[in-house]
């Protein structure tokens, strides 16, 4: 940004907001998306989140074994002179599909990985956008409030000539070393903040480097709005309570099959005596003492709580989407009205006000107050474009609308080959 010209900041970022279109494809920014999304996949929440991933595919896989294996039993006893022995095998019939509820059970875990992996990538990609969008807001304002102080600094150095040669008071001087030292101690506090932004980049981009081409506007700018859109559906939390509850549901079909009666056949072979003996074995357990009623009762009431609660996450999300759309338009509105208001105003008005000062037609106090108005009304430009950016992230992530675009962006996720 040009030291000399902070308004420029806000007129080229208003531009990314005002004018939504269609989602499409990633654009010409896809090479800093693709750098953002690289990156984050170092994160150690992705990481962590890619071995949970690991471990429910290892589910899938162990679920789909037989669930029971067979039984060897042997006896060996001495009867007088004989020595009596037997060998045999059993084996427990899975007859209710307890494997198959397992093996769906543990697809659905799975997926509900897969989200949980989706989520955690989401919000990362937004606290990166939120940490560049609040960095490049901290630097404009840093870089104002430091042309403020020059400015005030040669404004103390003209005053001082002036009161020496008769045109102005003391208390002029006076005057404006007290605004020096305001804005003084504004850098101090802005610089302060600025360096804040700046770890908060590099806490989660700790790659990024401050001269590189990245920010907020291009990355934005990287992504195709529809302002019509409603993907929350097929937002990764609310995929992640859905499938919670078919998890929960699917529990319900597993406990049933576990609980069902199941039966043993075994067969063996042996001698005893001088005889040889061959005998089949059946058992089959009577569910007569306990039938299980009561706890197939609790898990399906578990599974009715987890419909209402992925209802209420519906409800919830939906409001919230709607709401993060109406307060992003209008920042978006109120951002084009300042810039049609100050774009040609900003630079000019200091020089008027410096002349009118100059040829006397105002005051130095009333010359130092029309400086400070015009000031915040710069910082007030660069605080309403970040909140605007700001509203446009979340109204990106609450709509679902940045989900998908992760999602299409990046498909090898959730399979592990992007890691």
């Amino acid at each position: 940004m040009n030291l000399k010209k902070p308004l420029g900041f806000a007129c080229v970022c208003v531009a990314i907001f005002v004018a939504p279109v269609v989602l499409a494809s990633p654009t010409q920014k896809s090479n800093d998306l693709n750098w953002l999304l690289n990156h984050l996949n170092q994160h150690p929440k992705i990481q962590a989140a890619y071995q949970q991933l690991h471990s429910g595919e290892a589910a899938v896989r162990a679920a789909q074994y037989g669930i029971y294996n067979p039984s060897f039993d042997s006896s060996i006893e001495k009867e007088g002179d004989d020595n009596n022995f037997s060998i045999g095998f059993s084996q427990t019939f899975d007859i209710n599909d307890q494997q198959e509820a397992q093996v769906a059970a543990a697809e659905i875990s799975l997926l509900a990985e897969q989200q949980s992996m989706q989520l955690v990538y989401l919000t990362l990609v937004e606290q990166a956008l939120t940490a560049l969008i609040n960095w490049r807001s901290s630097k404009a304002a840093f870089e104002l409030a430091q042309e403020q102080e020059l400015q005030l600094e040669r404004l103390v150095a003209i005053i001082k000539q002036r009161r020496e040669s008769g045109e102005v008071g003391q208390l002029d001087e006076q005057l404006a070393l007290y605004s020096w030292s305001e804005i003084l101690n504004k850098t101090a506090q802005q610089a302060s903040a600025y360096a804040d932004a700046k770890l908060a980049v590099k806490a989660i981009l700790p790659s990024w480097k401050e001269g590189n081409s990245l920010s907020p506007e291009r990355l934005l700018a990287g992504f195709k709005l529809n302002i019509e859109s409603d993907s929350v559906n097929l937002h990764p939390q609310l995929m992640l309570a859905k499938l919670q509850w078919q998890q929960q549901r699917q529990q319900v079909q597993v406990l049933k099959a576990e609980r069902a009666v199941k039966p043993t056949v075994g067969i063996s072979a042996g001698k005893n005596g001088d005889d040889s003996i061959v005998s089949l074995n059946f058992s089959m357990p009577l569910n007569i003492v306990n039938d299980f009623s009561d706890e197939y009762q609790s898990v399906e009431s578990l599974a009715l709580s987890k419909e209402a609660e992925y209802r209420a996450v519906q409800r919830a999300m939906t409001f919230q989407a709607q709401a993060s759309k109406e307060v992003m338009q209008a920042y978006s509105q109120r951002v084009k009205r300042w810039q049609a208001i100050n774009q040609n105003n900003a630079d000019s008005s200091l020089v008027l006000i410096e002349q009118q000062w100059r040829s006397g037609d105002i005051s130095t106090a009333q010359y130092l107050t029309m400086r400070q108005q015009r000031s915040s009304g710069l910082l007030s430009g660069i605080e309403i474009v970040q909140q605007s950016q700001l509203a446009s992230v979340n109204w990106l992530t609450q709509s679902g609308q940045l989900s998908q675009f992760i999602t299409t962006f990046s498909r090898t996720l959730t399979n592990g080959t992007a890691l």
